[in-house]
C-alpha cells in the first residue's frame, strides 16, 4: 500500500447550495452581470468554476447559503430573464470540501487522484475546482461523511 499524500489540512464548508447556470453566451459582462446579481444584495460566493459547454456556450457553477438563497430567490429568475441560460439548476443541501497544501504545485498529479478516488469509492463529485494550493470538491450533504473517509484513505492532514 502507499503512503498517503499529505495535506495541509481539510476545510469544510455546509449548509450551501449549488446553482448551475448552463448553456448561455459569453458576451462581454454577462458572466460579471450573473455574479453580479448575487454581489449586489451581499451574497458571497463559496465557490466558482467556469467552463465550457460543447456547443461554444459557457457553464458556471458556483455555492451559496442555503439562508442567503432563499432569501433572494428571486435573482434566479432575473438570471433566467436576463441572461436566457438553457438550463438553471439548484442542488442543496451540499458541502465543499477543500484540501489545501503545502506544496501542490509539486505534486503533478493531485487532482487527478483526488478524482479518481472519490470515482472507485463512487462518489457523485457535483463539481471539482483546483488552484496551485487547493482542490475543492462539491458533493451532496448526504455523501459528506463518505467522501471524507475516502478523502482520508488517500490523503493526510493534521487533526
Amino acid at each position: 500500500m502507499s503512503e498517503n499524500i499529505q495535506c495541509g489540512g481539510l476545510i469544510e464548508r455546509a449548509n450551501l447550495c449549488l446553482v448551475e447556470v448552463m448553456g448561455f453566451d459569453w458576451q462581454p459582462g454577462q458572466a460579471c452581470g450573473i455574479l453580479g446579481k448575487f454581489g449586489g444584495v451581499g451574497i458571497p460566493l463559496s465557490y466558482l468554476s467556469v467552463g465550457n459547454g460543447a456547443d461554444g456556450s459557457k457553464n458556471m457553477s458556483f455555492c451559496i447559503s442555503t439562508e442567503n438563497l432563499a432569501r433572494e430567490r428571486h435573482i434566479l429568475d432575473e438570471i433566467k430573464d436576463e441572461f436566457g441560460p438553457n438550463k438553471l439548476e439548484v442542488r442543496a443541501p451540499v458541502a465543499i470540501l477543500t484540501l489545501y497544501g503545502p506544496h501542490f504545485l509539486e505534486k503533478h498529479t493531485l487532482a487527478s487522484q483526488v478524482f479518481s478516488a472519490l470515482c472507485v469509492d463512487g462518489i457523485d463529485a457535483l463539481t471539482v475546482c483546483s488552484s496551485v494550493n487547493s482542490i475543492s470538491v462539491v458533493v451532496n450533504t448526504l455523501d459528506r461523511d463518505r467522501t471524507v473517509e475516502c478523502l482520508r484513505q488517500h490523503f493526510e492532514w493534521p487533526e
